[in-house]
């Protein structure tokens, strides 16, 4: 039917072609009934319908007598599930071990807080060894520490080039003190009855020890009776 109206009019393939942008292989196809060369049946019955109606037929008439099922669609395989691995970006790994020795510092300084006078130490500063900001938590004024008429001096005994004794002055001269050996310090307050606030009541390392550049020297101020 389709060859006999389209000879009847007579246009060509390649005519048909360009006027209805199918392609002639599928027109032939049509005509000769090779529905193996079609695609899927929904673009099939288009051109079906686009050629009857360039040629004046009814597409109605047409349609009934194109096979249904002719081509075997293809069943596809579903995707692959493939598994993300799980990975922790650099900087997080970096900010959890930053906060994992802070957690660790805090745990260390209160184990040395209670082997004092019972009393429970507070976190009082860091430092690297700057007297005007020495031991001023966040928000709060600069502790001052009380006049002082006589400092003892330092242990004679200590050699040069080892950990001075700070025990007994004022931090503001302690911090002063490892600021000049290029050290840096860690402050925490505790209780204390018989030392006046803001002197030094412990230090680690201990006097005498040998000085490590990399080490935080730590020192328990006292905040008073």
């Amino acid at each position: 039917m389709l060859q006999r109206a389209r000879q009847a009019r007579g246009v060509t393939l390649e005519e048909v072609e360009r006027d209805t942008r199918i392609s002639r292989r599928y027109l032939a196809a049509l005509e000769n009934e090779n529905f193996g060369l079609l695609p899927a049946p929904v673009y099939a019955r288009g051109f079906l319908r686009t050629y009857a109606r360039y040629l004046g037929l009814e597409p109605a008439n047409l349609l009934p007598l194109f096979p249904v099922g002719y081509v075997e669609e293809p069943v596809l395989q579903p995707w692959p599930k493939v598994a993300t691995p799980r990975t922790w970006p650099s900087s997080g790994l970096l900010a959890g071990a930053v906060v994992g020795v802070l957690i660790l510092i805090v745990v260390l300084l209160y184990s040395l807080g209670g082997q004092g006078e019972g009393s429970s130490p507070s976190f009082f500063g860091f430092q690297t060894a700057t007297p005007e900001t020495a031991a001023v938590p966040p928000g709060e004024a600069p502790v001052v520490a009380p006049a002082v008429t006589e400092t003892p001096p330092l242990s004679s005994e200590i050699p040069p080039g080892a950990m001075p004794d700070l025990r007994a002055r004022p931090l503001a001269e302690a911090a002063a003190t490892l600021r000049d050996m290029g050290l840096s310090y860690l402050a925490v307050e505790v209780s204390s009855g018989e030392m006046p606030a803001g002197h030094i009541v412990r230090q680690s390392p201990a006097p005498g020890s040998a000085i490590d550049p990399s080490q935080v020297v730590t020192l328990e101020v006292s905040r008073g009776p």
